[in-house]
């Protein structure tokens, strides 16, 4: 008899770092989509990284995009979560300043105003539901990645 526990799928293995093809494997061709979307968005940014890390319970395995020269924490993480994958987008009080709050579609400015703040920092989620609304949640990664940059969104 076999004893121990057996991770259920990449994302929960913590000591194996998995590929990205076995974090999309659990995920409809539709939700599949729909991280490849973003990721596709994310990374045509100017200067943008990806890397796959651990970063524990809940989120485990999550894809963490920074921008190359800039030594802070990622601007966007994608959480493979299965049957969820979401959008977490840390953005400081000053970014959050500098958004065009009235013309977001209302999910945005709820979120926005009601996420959590820790150290000045508005840490924001979406759960990822279409191709619209991942277009919607590129364009505050844009400003994100703007503002850390210092080129136009």
């Amino acid at each position: 008899m076999k004893r121990g526990w057996k991770a259920k799928n990449a994302w929960e293995e913590r000591f194996e770092t998995p590929r990205l093809e076995a974090l999309l494997a659990v995920y409809s061709k539709t939700q599949a989509g729909l991280i490849e979307q973003a990721r596709s968005a994310i990374l045509a940014m100017d200067g943008a990284t990806e890397s796959i890390t651990w970063l524990g319970i809940p989120w485990r395995w999550t894809l963490a995009y920074g921008a190359r020269g800039s030594s802070d924490r990622p601007i966007v993480y994608l959480v493979p979560q299965p049957g969820k994958p979401l959008l977490a987008l840390p953005m400081s009080g000053d970014v959050v300043s500098l958004l065009p709050v009235r013309r977001l579609p209302k999910y945005i400015r709820d979120v926005i105003a009601f996420s959590p703040k820790v150290a000045g920092v508005h840490w924001m989620q979406w759960e990822l539901t279409g191709r619209t609304q991942v277009d919607e949640l590129v364009g505050l990664v844009r400003h994100q990645h703007s503002a850390i940059v210092g080129q136009p969104a």
